[in-house]
């Protein structure tokens, strides 16, 4: 009763409550990386506008899409020959983020409101769709045949982890990974992230150097990265 009291009268008083254990946040807390992958590291103020930077054509992926307004960015300026698109398209109207009300208003499955949203770039076979599981849908992919590959998928360590084992497969030995989010902490929904970490162990292990840091106002920022050159 005193415990319930205390957290209504914080809760008055313009607290927030953080129901995630201090153990599970600080186990989310990435290793450190080595100084040389970081040599060729530049810092951009956004993810469109590292876009610019990036090599055109060729095959992309994006993994976990929403609404698709980044995919526009991403078919328009890196103008890829085959763009593959995966996502579990689960937000329905009921549960639109971001206090949106797109498929309510539309009166469309997230599938269809995607599909309708790029029906040309469908119809002539430049968007290929993969509807499921981020990782599932990844190895149907044939093994080193990305370019370039966005991954905005689930959060936790454990699919960020399953999610890199299978895009360090699909993407060619010179291709490029950008990761959303990569952050500890999301300060809206009160739970840790495991990007940073799961990226720090996937650049360790695969020797893979950081090219950009993607600055967010909220500071969900997002990394670039690139194998290494043997060597280096």
């Amino acid at each position: 009763m005193i415990k319930r009291a205390v957290k209504q009268l914080l809760s008055k008083m313009g607290y927030t409550i953080i129901k995630t254990k201090l153990e599970e946040v600080e186990k989310m807390i990435p290793p450190p990386l080595p100084a040389n992958l970081f040599e060729n590291s530049r810092v951009c103020n956004s993810r469109e506008d590292v876009l610019q930077w990036l090599p055109k054509g060729g095959v992309i992926a994006e993994v976990g899409v929403a609404y698709g307004n980044f995919s526009a960015l991403l078919l328009e300026q890196l103008q890829p020959e085959k763009f593959i698109v995966i996502d579990s398209f689960a937000i329905t109207g009921d549960t639109e983020p971001w206090k949106q009300t797109v498929l309510k208003d539309s009166k469309m499955t997230h599938l269809e409101y995607y599909q309708n949203k790029f029906h040309q770039e469908i119809d002539k076979g430049q968007v290929v769709i993969y509807p499921g599981l981020s990782w599932e849908m990844l190895a149907k992919l044939p093994d080193k045949s990305i370019d370039y590959l966005y991954l905005d998928a689930g959060h936790s360590y454990e699919e960020v982890v399953k999610d890199i084992e299978q895009v360090s497969q699909k993407i060619k030995d010179n291709g490029i990974i950008q990761f959303n989010d990569y952050t500890l902490f999301d300060c809206f929904a009160f739970i840790p992230y495991g990007v940073p970490k799961a990226v720090h162990e996937f650049m360790l292990k695969e020797n893979y150097e950081l090219l950009f840091l993607c600055l967010h106002r909220q500071f969900f920022c997002d990394v670039v990265l690139r194998r290494k050159e043997i060597g280096c």
